[in-house]
C-alpha cells in the first residue's frame, strides 16, 4: 500500500444541510414581518414629510405674492381642484389670484403630486369645514372662504389604523407641527377613515 493513500473528501453532509436550512427558515420567519413593518413605517414617514414639504412650499409661495392667495387642494388630474376630501389621489398647489379655490386662466399651477402609494389615505380636518383645500394668504396664514383664519390637520393612515397614523397640525398662524397618536388642531383624537 505504499502508493495508495487514503483520500478524504470534504463537503456538507445531508444532516448539516438540513440543519442549516432549518435555521435559515427560522431567521427568515422572524425577519420578514419586521421588514414589512419597517417598510410601512418608512412609507408613512415619507408621505407625511412630502405633505409637510408641500405645506411649507405653499406658505412660502404665498408670502412672496402680496395681495394674492396660494391654494393647496386635492386633485385627481393634476390640473384642477377635485373638491374631493380624499387627498390620497393627489394634490396641487397653485397661485390663486382671485382666491376662489379654482384654477382659472390667470392662475398658475406651482406644484403637483400624484398621490400616495401603498393604499394609504390622506384626510384633512378643520379649515372651516372645507376638507378639500387650504388657502394661504401673503402672511402665510390659512384663510377660509369667508376670509377667517382657521386651523386644520392632515392625517396619513395605512391599513394598520390610528395606532400607526401620522398627522400634521396647521395652526391658525400657519405653523406646522407633527403629531403621532395624539390630538388634532381642535384637541380631538386623531382618527383614520
Amino acid at each position: 500500500m505504499s502508493g495508495d493513500r487514503m483520500r478524504y473528501q470534504s463537503g456538507v453532509t445531508l444532516v448539516e444541510l438540513m440543519v442549516t436550512l432549518l435555521v435559515l427558515s427560522i431567521v427568515i420567519g422572524f425577519a420578514i414581518p419586521s421588514f414589512q413593518v419597517m417598510v410601512q413605517n418608512n412609507r408613512i414617514a415619507s408621505q407625511i414629510n412630502t405633505v409637510s414639504g408641500t405645506l411649507a412650499f405653499a406658505r412660502s409661495s404665498a408670502s412672496i405674492r402680496p395681495g394674492e392667495f396660494v391654494t393647496f387642494c386635492a386633485s385627481t388630474d393634476g390640473a384642477s381642484c377635485s373638491g374631493n376630501a380624499q387627498w390620497e389621489t393627489g394634490w396641487l398647489v397653485f397661485r390663486d389670484v382671485n382666491g376662489d379655490v379654482s384654477v382659472d386662466a390667470a392662475d398658475e399651477v406651482l406644484r403637483v403630486n400624484n398621490g400616495l402609494a401603498g393604499g394609504n389615505t390622506l384626510r384633512v380636518r378643520g379649515f372651516g369645514g372645507v376638507n378639500s383645500s387650504v388657502r394661504f394668504d401673503s402672511e402665510g396664514m390659512p384663510r377660509m372662504p369667508a376670509g377667517t383664519i382657521g386651523a386644520g390637520t392632515f392625517i396619513v393612515c395605512d391599513d394598520r389604523g390610528v395606532a400607526n397614523a401620522e398627522a400634521l397640525v396647521v395652526s391658525a398662524a400657519g405653523q406646522v407641527r407633527s403629531v403621532s397618536n395624539g390630538q388634532d388642531h381642535a384637541g380631538n383624537a386623531i382618527a383614520c377613515p
